[in-house]
This record gives C-alpha cells, structure tokens and sequence, in this order.
C-alpha cells in the first residue's frame, strides 16, 4: 500500500508521527509539497507531476493544506480525486469547512447547535448586527483565520464599527459572532476519524484572554466528554463530508455548541494532553476504507 501526504512542511510533528506509524504499517508513505505539483489535463488523461516528474499511483492521498494556500492546495486534491484516488479530506468538504460561514451554513441547516452570527462588510445597521448576535460583548472573525489569528473581542459599538472599517479596507470578510459567556476562556478540542471520536481535550485560555487555542498559550487536559459531545462531533464531520477533523466545541446554556470544524488538525497538543496514538488511528482508518474499496470493487 502507498499513500501520499500532501504537506508543505515534511518536519511539522504531525507530518512526521503520520509517516511514523504509516512505516510500522508496512505503508509507502510520500511527503508531497502541493506547491510543487503540476496538474495536467490534455483531454486525453489527467495527471500530476511533482518537480516535472509523473507521480506514482496512489491507494489514498491525505491532505494537510495550510489556509495560506487553500484555492492552489484544493485544486491539488481535486486532481487526485479525479484520476480515482481515495481523499481521506476531500476538496469540497475541506472547501466548505476552511471558510467560517460557510461551514456555519452547512452545519446550522443540519440541525447542528452553533452560536448566532452575521456576515456583513458594511457598518450599516450594526445595531440590528449586534441585536441578532444577543448583544455586546461580540465576537468578531476573518473568514480564512487560523489557530486564533483574526479572532478578536469586541465591547463597544465604536469599536466593532471602527475595527469593521479596518477590515473593509483590507478586503477581508467578516462575521460577527455570538460571546458564550458562560463558556469563555474554555473549549474542548474533540477529535473524529471516520465515524468515532479518538480523543479529546479540554482547552484553558491563560488569564486575560479569552481565545483557547493552543498557539495563544492555553493548557490542555484530558477530559472525558458527554455523549451528545460526542455525537454533536460526529455529526459536524459527516454533514461537512469529512473523514479526519478537529472538532471545537464549547459548552453553552443550550448544550454543546460547534464553533469550528478543522479539516487539517494538529495533534501535538493532543496527543501530549491525552497520551492516545492519534496518528495510529488516521492510519489505521485509511487500512480499512482501503480493504472496504478493495472488496466490493469489480473483479
């Protein structure tokens, strides 16, 4: 078996713990940068080239694309898909998920809990914005940040319509977004491969912030999670169309609540707080999709 990782970073801990334990499986594993992919279509077949050079066949790709490459990384992963290798993240479902409204859309029309919010680039009408989002404090997000970057905190009109102008000029979308209280400064990273949750955290903001990632400085822990967590993650993955995700929940007066669905997670922090084999189980998952193609496939 030969899988490809498309990763700009081959020294990320993620990256190398995944080639890790594809090699204790008896899998070929290659690091490809997308960037260094080339995608021919010549009306006769479609191909992808690495550095000029034909790629091998692959039986699954796994793409680890970073935001600040999206559209070029997605075009990659379509090409895979369309010469009929397995995506374990495919290039819609990871398309829908990296763009906060969106996914907020998919979700909210599944039925899913997620915290009110409106999209606007106009500072018009931004008392009614606030009004829907139940008041201020507000929360406010650029669509394509990561890892808390372009998530900031607002507590007064002026603010939110001078920080609405900044962004204008940026050419940056935005959307203003419902401050859970009760759950501030706390959130729980929960962890799905396939159907199943694998692992999850609590995460704990540092005194005076209110954002929980763990780029910003937040602990985490090992917790044990409720079962409509639980399900509430599950069921974020399956209407998004992803197979592997990290999953940001936060505990609100009307139960677990999705804030975000990631479709290229990291799993330093997790793996370090729960001492459970994330890795394995992306490994392992990709074995059995793989065997499941290979038996109902015709002879």
């Amino acid at each position: 078996m030969r899988i490809a990782i498309l990763s700009r970073n081959k020294k990320l801990f993620s990256i190398r713990r995944l080639r890790h334990e594809a090699k204790k499986a008896g899998i070929i594993c290659d690091i490809i940068n997308p960037l260094d992919c080339q995608l021919v279509i010549d009306g006769q077949e479609t191909r992808v080239l690495a550095k000029s050079k034909p790629l091998p066949e692959y039986d699954a790709v796994l793409p680890r694309i970073g935001a600040s490459i999206t559209e070029y990384g997605l075009s990659v992963v379509k090409h895979f898909e369309i010469q009929g290798t397995y995506a374990v993240n495919g290039s819609r479902a990871i398309a829908e998920s990296r763009n906060k409204m969106r996914s907020l859309q998919v979700l909210a029309a599944a039925g899913l809990q997620v915290p009110a919010t409106v999209m606007t680039r106009s500072t018009q009408g931004l008392r009614s914005a606030v009004e829907a989002v139940k008041g201020l404090p507000v929360v406010l997000k650029v669509l394509q940040g990561t890892q808390g970057v372009g998530v900031m905190l607002v507590h007064t009109p002026i603010s939110l319509g001078s920080v609405l102008d900044t962004l204008r000029t940026l050419d940056q979308d935005v959307i203003i977004q419902q401050f859970i209280v009760e759950g501030a400064g706390r959130d729980f990273r929960v962890f799905v491969v396939g159907n199943r949750v694998v692992a999850s955290m609590m995460r704990t903001a540092p005194d005076g912030e209110f954002r929980s990632n763990i780029h910003r400085g937040a602990e985490a822990n090992i917790v044990k999670l409720p079962e409509d967590f639980n399900r509430a993650a599950v069921r974020a993955c399956k209407v998004l169309g992803l197979q592997v995700a990290g999953v940001d929940i936060m505990e609100s007066h009307d139960g677990p609540m999705i804030i975000e669905v990631n479709s290229s997670p990291g799993f330093e922090g997790i793996e370090k707080a729960t001492g459970l084999n994330v890795a394995r189980e992306i490994i392992r998952h990709i074995k059995r999709v793989k065997r499941k193609k290979n038996a109902v496939a015709p002879k």
